[in-house]
């Protein structure tokens, strides 16, 4: 069409028209859609300083500038927002970078600058690495594990196939055999959510399975006459990882020689690739349970001699029984008895299958203060020296701690005929005297008068038991206890006592703070306190000191060599021993050491103000003192080692002369004997007559009575 014709020229207002309209309702810049207001959002949680927070508070302020900019127009109003958020610690540090009004106050991006240099103490990328390699699912979920795993990779920056083996080396065991069976070719992505499927798959197929039977088919080891062997169906629910099967599928895979777990052909479900491993049964338990088992050291009695031991607690053993090797090794007496079978949880017979013999009454002793009398079968095979099955556990109704395997307490009647002191005092006054005996602490009180030799009756102090239990003073060879560089503090855990134990520990503790030996503890260490048996029938308090001595750097003063100080002796025909009354506790603590030799009771926490038994450097700090105190003495007419104390002389007059000077310089160090311990002996050469006569004879000379 001709432009000039009129038409054309009739439509040309028609078309300004239109866009002067358009133009006024689209302006120039507005040719795209409107943007939306953004909708409500929550605010960000107050911040406190804590460095786990600091990245995720930081994101929830930015997002919420970007998607609210109207209501932050300038940096400075962002600044003031985020520290309307903070608190405690956070709060104290923006009011002080707000007063300055430095650069930080003026722009948002050197704000969030110095506030990450403070608070953002997010791990680095070496950790962020250590925390993936060894992350592990345990005993969470697949789901879980995952959450996990994505946080720490998107962090790491390693690559894909890293990543995939490091997710499949953190699965369970169980998970891993059952993903093998799928190719690598997926990705990560996909592996997760494959994982996630099949852990799903299975958990549904153990919720098909029935609740474990509780009948006595299940116990570890069961007596009965003759054996009852377990029914297929109690056999089957011992089978946990596999899936349930219906009686119609099961049998129709056996006719098809199928495998049972996973219905392929070509092998049997002892052979199936996919089925995870499963543990075989002993005699006992299974070995997956070993690690779990509780175990605890007995000492067997018999007439003739005692045996150590550790004992298994079993409560699905229906009997007590001891093992056949043990019986073999030591000879213990054993005689017959009515044959019985015994089979293991799956109903199989247990070594022989048959239980002929037991043992007569034996005594069993656990710990220092539990004794009963008890006759054991005689089992083949079993990996245990003692099992206490359940008829044990009914009998004495023990309190035990699973996680510890430590037997917190016994019964009533375990009080009443079970537990006594080792050895029972033959006499009221022997029972009366017990508990005292059980401290190693020196108490004052029953102090007798002091017989000593004549010629020393003006050092009677020097035997006081009183001025001996005083609190010594500081010296300059203080016990010092240095630590090696990042030693880690022992941390002791509190023993179960028996009531003997318990009154004897009660002593201890209140003789030792009446004299000032030991104070209350507020230390990060602590030690375990326990007892064990003397000789004499009492209770001998330790410490357990072994953390602290492996963590101590030891001080290596040499103690006497004995061939050197008998060869010191050579001439000499009159001799002295003198004993120290609580050596090691004559020796202070260096200040500043005292909260290392904390221990912990189950009446409290305390620590010592003298050097304690059981310090590694004990020892060599005792005798580095004594030389330093009879160092013009020593290989003169004085022998030390430790706390004993030889005086040796050729006469007596230079023996009476020789032992006042030791007197005397033990009075001066505040240094006190034990009357009891102290002796004297003179060596009187014969004519040799004969050969047996022509050694020296030696006659001990009663001087040193006892008190």
């Amino acid at each position: 069409m001709d432009p000039s014709s009129p038409t054309t020229s009739q439509l040309d207002p028609f078309a300004e028209l239109i866009n002067q309209l358009r133009q006024s309702l689209f302006p120039p810049g507005a040719a795209s859609s409107p943007e939306l207001p953004a909708g409500p959002m929550a605010l960000p949680a107050p911040f406190s300083g804590a460095a786990e927070n600091c990245s995720g508070f930081l994101l929830q302020c930015t997002l919420l500038f970007e998607m609210q900019p109207q209501r932050f127009p300038t940096d400075r109003a962002k600044i003031a927002f985020i520290i309307s958020l903070l608190s405690g610690r956070a709060l104290l540090w923006a009011k002080t970078i707000w007063e300055q009004a430095g650069p930080a106050t003026r722009t948002l991006e050197t704000f969030v600058t110095h506030f990450k240099e403070v608070f953002d103490q997010s791990a680095n990328s070496l950790s962020v690495h250590d925390q993936l390699y060894h992350l592990k699912q345990g005993r969470s979920s697949v789901a879980e594990y995952a959450v996990k795993f994505r946080t720490l990779a998107a962090a790491s920056g390693w690559n894909e196939a890293a990543l995939i083996t490091a997710y499949r080396q953190g699965l369970s065991p169980s998970l891993r055999l059952h993903l093998a069976i799928y190719d690598d070719s997926f990705s990560l992505e996909n592996l997760i959510q494959r994982s996630i499927r099949v852990a799903q798959r299975l958990a549904a197929c153990d919720l098909g399975l029935p609740a474990p039977s509780t009948s006595p088919t299940t116990t570890a080891v069961a007596l009965s006459s003759p054996v009852q062997y377990p029914s297929a169906s109690a056999i089957e629910l011992m089978q946990v990882d596999s899936f349930h099967l219906s009686p119609a599928e099961r049998q129709r895979r056996l006719r098809q020689h199928l495998c049972l777990y996973c219905g392929a052909d070509g092998h049997l479900m002892s052979e199936c690739p996919v089925r995870p491993p499963r543990p075989a049964v002993s005699s006992l338990t299974s070995r997956a349970e070993v690690a779990s088992l509780v175990y605890f050291p007995v000492s067997v009695i018999s007439a003739t001699n005692s045996i150590s031991a550790k004992a298994l607690i079993d409560s699905g053993s229906a009997g007590n029984f001891i093992s056949r090797h043990l019986v073999s090794q030591f000879h213990i007496p054993q005689i017959p008895c009515q044959k019985m079978n015994v089979h293991s949880i799956l109903g199989k017979p247990l070594g022989k299958g048959i239980i002929s013999h037991c043992t007569p009454s034996l005594t069993l002793r656990i710990g220092v203060t539990h004794y009963e009398r008890i006759s054991l079968l005689v089992l083949d095979g079993s990996t245990a020296d003692i099992i206490l099955g359940h008829p044990w556990l009914r009998q004495h109704n023990p309190h035990l701690s699973w996680t510890t395997g430590d037997i917190l307490s016994w019964s009533a009647s375990c009080f009443k005929s079970c537990l006594k002191l080792p050895i029972r005092p033959s006499s009221p006054t022997r029972s009366t005297q017990l508990l005292l005996q059980a401290t190693t602490i020196e108490s004052p009180r029953g102090q007798h008068d002091i017989a000593v030799p004549e010629e020393y009756s003006p050092f009677r102090d020097v035997f006081s038991k009183q001025l001996a239990t005083r609190l010594p003073p500081h010296r300059p060879l203080d016990c010092a206890i240095e630590l090696l560089p990042g030693a880690t503090l022992p941390k002791g855990r509190v023993y179960p006592l028996s009531i003997p134990e318990q009154k004897a520990m009660e002593e201890y503790v209140e003789e030792a703070l009446r004299q000032g030996y030991i104070c209350p503890s507020t230390s990060p260490a602590a030690s375990s306190f326990f007892f064990v048996a003397k000789k004499d029938g009492g209770l001998r308090p330790c410490i357990d000191y072994r953390a602290l001595n492996k963590q101590t750097v030891q001080y290596k003063y040499p103690l006497p060599l004995v061939p050197v100080a008998l060869e010191m002796l050579r001439g000499a025909s009159i001799f002295t021993k003198l004993d120290l009354r609580s050596a090691y506790n004559l020796i202070r603590i260096r200040r500043g050491d005292e909260w290392k030799t904390a221990f912990i009771t189950p009446s409290g926490h305390y620590e010592y103000r003298v050097m304690p038994y059981g310090l590694a450097n004990a020892p060599s700090v005792f005798q580095a003192f004594m030389n330093e105190v009879f160092r013009d003495y020593l290989h003169r007419f004085v022998i030390i080692y430790i706390d004993d104390i030889l005086i040796y002389s050729q006469n007596e007059a230079d023996h009476h002369l020789h032992v006042a000077q030791v007197l005397q310089r033990l009075r001066d160090n505040h240094l006190y004997l034990k009357i009891e311990k102290c002796g004297s002996w003179l060596l009187e050469p014969c004519p040799p007559s004969s050969m047996a006569e022509s050694a020296a004879a030696i006659h001990l000379s009663l001087k040193w009575p006892h008190p």
